[in-house]
């Protein structure tokens, strides 16, 4: 058995972000085109003599403590196979925490699969999904990796063949500003919108095709109408790597981070200018293919 593993994390977009009605379980029915991108975390895990689930991470911001979503991807884990936890996990941030960009949900997604291989456990699609999913929305999709449209609160997924050609991705994310997640979907106020169901139906083979012009009018994320009209910082970073009017350019999630596709680096880079002596960090990555 190996006694240690290093194991990337994936960071991931939202291409389109639908809220529909609210559930009985206070969850929101939604629909969503997720895609996993270049940008990712990347995991240490080992297996140590002492026991417990000990955590250590880069980023003064994320908690090492159980509220952590490795440390409930380790535990139900260990409950699973039915082990001893003796764990210790180095987490060396590069996704920005708390932008819309699942990087918490990544992490624990690294987590089972990480161990899968340390524990040498084979991995058993339909039984790791289904331990994902008790673990967070988010967890089951960027576990798989790659591309997929999500319905009812996330969870449900029907993954598809990413574009053969990457697009190239612009994060840009504002310093020190973070947005809750509950507080964005508290504050939607729904709307029935017949135009709204039409677009999505036309929104993954578009991206798929790398028709970007088409993407441009058929996508539409229902959480700017909170995000952007709060903080207007976020309303201003998407204005300006609009302003090209190469790429498809919109907020990942319930943001903060603001997302650009093109289709060649050059024009990442020409939309990028603009942001020049913002507070902003930019990251130039690309889209993937699957983990699984």
């Amino acid at each position: 058995m190996k006694n240690t593993i290093i194991i990337s994390s994936p960071a991931k977009i939202n291409i389109g972000l639908w809220v529909k009605n609210k559930r009985p379980d206070n969850y929101h029915e939604i629909a969503t085109v997720m895609q996993t991108i270049s940008l990712a975390d990347t995991l240490t895990l080992k297996e140590t003599s002492e026991p417990g689930i000990k955590i250590f991470c880069d980023n003064k911001d994320v908690p090492t403590d159980s509220s952590n979503l490795i440390y409930k991807a380790a535990e139900s884990f260990f409950k699973l196979h039915k082990l001893e936890p003796n764990l210790w996990v180095k987490l060396e941030k590069k996704i920005p925490v708390a932008a819309g960009l699942a990087g918490g949900s990544s992490n624990a997604a690294a987590t089972l699969l990480g161990l899968s291989k340390l524990y040498e456990k084979s991995v058993i699609l339909h039984e790791i999904m289904d331990l994902a999913s008790t673990i967070g929305s988010d967890v089951p999709f960027v576990l798989y990796g790659g591309l997929a449209l999500a319905h009812g609160r996330g969870e449900k997924l029907f993954f598809h063949e990413p574009p053969k050609t990457p697009y190239v991705v612009v994060i840009v994310m504002p310093n020190n500003l973070k947005v809750s997640t509950k507080w964005a979907y508290d504050n939607f106020v729904h709307s029935a919108n017949e135009s709204k169901a039409r677009a999505f139906d036309k929104i993954l083979s578009a991206y798929q095709s790398g028709d970007i012009a088409s993407l441009k009018k058929l996508v539409f994320n229902d959480l700017e109408s909170v995000t952007l009209k709060n903080y207007p910082e976020i309303a201003r970073i998407k204005e300006i790597l609009s302003s090209g009017n190469n790429g498809l350019v919109l907020m990942s999630g319930s943001g903060p981070a603001i997302f650009g596709l093109f289709k060649e680096k050059r024009e990442a880079l020409m939309a990028v200018k603009g942001l020049h002596g913002l507070p902003v960090d930019v990251y130039i990555e690309h889209t993937t293919k699957k983990n699984l």
